[in-house]
């Protein structure tokens, strides 16, 4: 059990099945059972890494407890997944002792009991060996860890401005002629469909698409600083790169704007610099609109797995004499906290600790956050399966192929397996389609074209998905939080969609002043959707509350930035689902049939369609044809895979940070963090 961070054969070996999840679990839920405890505790090395070898290490604890309403049979083997999940952070154990000051556990007073002394050194490994290139700042030496940054100018244009720009000239090809005439001293108004060009409706649908895609650009929008990056995240089989042995660095592109960080690469094989020393990811980071942020790569740090073989002092060989890389939870921390500035890339090189340390590296920006998020893994230290272990990527090439790009085929396939509901695969269908609508008849005199109104009613529900895109701060239409659920969690476009409860959807999102976790014995209810037609798992990471934190940086007030107001700082991070791993969420059940869109229900209603002729009750071509039914009626969530999930916290949140929420098997963007 101490081979890895996760436990993953529990997700890969379910049935793909769906179920659903119900009502939310609670503590006094008496239908629910004792999942049989994780073989091992880590708790039991603090008196060799901390007592025995000083390493100044911060305890690690026992991991979680469960109870469930699985079926098992009497070795507790899983016949029949469970649908309810009840988990008790650390087992019910606390490092902290409760701050007499605070009896309500307040971890925003001047003196939270979680902040631990800062110390400006490298951190250490449990044999109290020095870990290079983990102490990220210093009073000399704000950005100690990388370069001064080269910075360029570049055009700052995103896919939002051009796909913005692209609906507003389809809705002025397609809006209503508006015809007055005057009659006995009155004017009279009137409007009619406005006749829509083929070619200019494709032409733009087409640049639409290939946006959403991620394709090569064309005309105006050739040479876009995002041009490559796709709204559709199918890539993954894709996103892989090798540290250069030569050079000993790596090259990670992003781009930032609006909500979103997107990125080349979401796995790294350091296998080439597998050493005691250093290497580098050199970052070419482009800051588009609305994009302005402090660029805070956090990185989590396991213990040295070479050191854990502790039987020379009577402890336990973590190592299995050799045969096993035990992966084990040690420090996660903010890398640099520096400011950037819209129409401009920076590139600096970050100095990496040896590649046996590194677990993943957490892109993240405070203004927008969640989902301002973006994660690159170490692809080595690798998942346990039934087939035995698995490069970290293995599901993202198993659900989207290893090259989803060789063929429109492969490309196409890819994208199936994305969710129907979720936002962005709405614009490209409805993109596609509008990129395809003919009229079916030969051009003529009147009438050529076609029905502006039709148009208009398909681009009313791209609108509405574009909108849903842009804001992962709430569920997009056609989903609603369950009853009773204090924070819904929806995996959907191999990213995350979430809410909390009496959230606006606009501001941060945070739980302070929200009554729901504040000290210790709180609970929280969490509704865990998935609308992909893949599976998801849901992983809980705290970031210090349990194991404790500090503060490493400087004021970057003075230049546009905000540390150490909201950096992370470093932390000493914990997995809250390590002992009996990730918490699977059954994929999404296609339809029988797809959802129409309003140009779909428009082409069934053509009643005895002739080529050549014309039909004033046609919607495609009737004055009062096309008129858009209420949005939702467009999206249709029967099917979801649900889970419902009840944390019981054992400790005060962090100041930082309360939950980190990811995607076990597909990282990437699937983040989804609660201030």
């Amino acid at each position: 059990m101490f081979l890895k961070s996760f436990r993953w054969a529990a997700v890969v070996a379910l049935p793909v099945a769906a179920t659903l999840g119900g009502a939310p679990a609670s503590a006094q839920d008496d239908s629910l059972l004792t999942v049989p405890p994780a073989a091992g505790n880590l708790s039991g090395i603090n008196q060799f890494c901390i007592d025995m070898f000083s390493s100044g290490q911060q305890p690690r604890v026992p991991f979680e407890s469960r109870r469930d309403n699985a079926v098992r049979d009497e070795n507790g083997v899983e016949l029949v997944a469970p649908t309810i999940t009840e988990l008790t952070t650390a087992s019910g154990v606390a490092v902290f002792p409760e701050n007499p000051d605070y009896p309500n556990g307040d971890s925003y007073s001047t003196n939270p009991s979680n902040l631990i002394p800062t110390v400006y050194e490298n951190i250490k490994s449990c044999r109290g060996n020095e870990i290079i290139n983990t102490l990220p700042s210093t009073p000399d030496n704000p950005y100690n860890l990388h370069d001064d940054p080269v910075v360029t100018e570049i055009d700052k244009t995103s896919p939002t401005d051009d796909l913005d720009f692209i609906m507003d000239r389809i809705h002025v090809l397609s809006k209503p002629r508006k015809v007055c005439r005057n009659f006995r001293g009155r004017q009279h108004c009137y409007r009619y469909p406005r006749r829509v060009s083929q070619g200019d409706l494709r032409r733009l649908a087409r640049h639409a698409v290939n946006i959403i895609e991620g394709n090569e650009l064309q005309g105006r929008y050739a040479d876009r600083a995002y041009e490559g990056f796709p709204l559709l995240h199918y890539l993954g089989g894709l996103k892989e790169k090798a540290v250069d042995p030569v050079t000993r660095s790596v090259t990670v592109n992003q781009i930032w704007y609006d909500t979103h960080i997107e990125s080349d690469t979401a796995y790294i094989d350091p296998i080439a610099v597998d050493d005691d020393d250093e290497w580098y990811i050199k970052y070419n980071v482009k800051i588009l609109n609305r994009g302005h942020e402090d660029f805070a790569p956090y990185m989590m740090v396991y213990d040295d797995p070479l050191e854990l073989d502790l039987s020379d002092v009577g402890g336990p060989d973590l190592t299995q004499a050799g045969l096993a890389v035990p992966r084990i939870p040690n420090v996660g921390l903010d890398q640099t906290f520096f400011p950037m500035e819209e129409g401009l890339m920076y590139t600096l090189n970050m100095k990496m600790p040896p590649a046996r340390f590194w677990n993943l590296t957490y892109h993240w920006g405070w203004r927008i956050h969640p989902p301002r998020v973006q994660v690159v893994e170490n692809v080595r230290a690798v998942l346990a399966t039934p087939n035995g272990p698995m490069p970290r990527n293995f599901a993202e090439i198993a659900v989207f192929g290893e090259n989803p790009r060789e063929s429109e085929a492969s490309k196409l396939a890819a994208i199936e397996m994305i969710g129907d509901t979720a936002p962005a695969k709405r614009m490209w269908r409805m993109f596609r389609e509008l990129g395809n609508m003919t009229t079916n008849r030969r051009p003529g005199r009147y009438f050529r074209g076609l029905n502006g109104s039709a148009v208009q009613a398909q681009l009313a529900q791209i609108r509405e998905a574009f909108y849903d895109w842009s804001n992962r701060t709430q569920l997009p239409t056609g989903y609603e939080m369950g009853e009773g659920y204090d924070m819904t969690v929806l995996f959907l476009n191999n990213t995350i969609y979430g809410q909390l409860r009496d959230h606006d959807g606009i501001a941060q999102v945070s739980m302070s002043g929200r009554d729901v976790w504040d000290k210790r014995g709180d609970e929280v209810k969490i509704q865990l959707l998935n609308g992909d037609y893949f599976r998801h798992a849901y992983v809980l990471v705290d970031f210090g509350g349990l194991r404790g934190w500090e503060n490493t940086f400087h004021n970057t007030l003075p230049v546009g930035g905000a540390g150490p107001l909201f950096t992370f700082g470093r932390n000493a991070f914990w997995i809250h689902v390590a002992g009996r791993g990730a918490i699977p969420i059954p994929n999404a059940v296609r339809p029988e049939q797809v959802t129409p869109t309003p140009l779909t229900s428009a082409m069934d209603q053509l009643v005895g369609f002739k080529k050549g002729n014309h039909h004033w009750t046609d919607a495609l071509y009737s004055a009062m044809g096309g008129t858009p039914d209420t949005m939702s009626d467009y999206v249709n969530t029967d099917g979801v895979g649900e889970h419902s999930l009840n944390v019981i916290f054992s400790y005060e949140p962090s100041r930082r940070l309360r939950m980190y929420q990811f995607d076990a098997l597909h990282h990437d963007t699937a983040v989804w963090s609660v201030h």
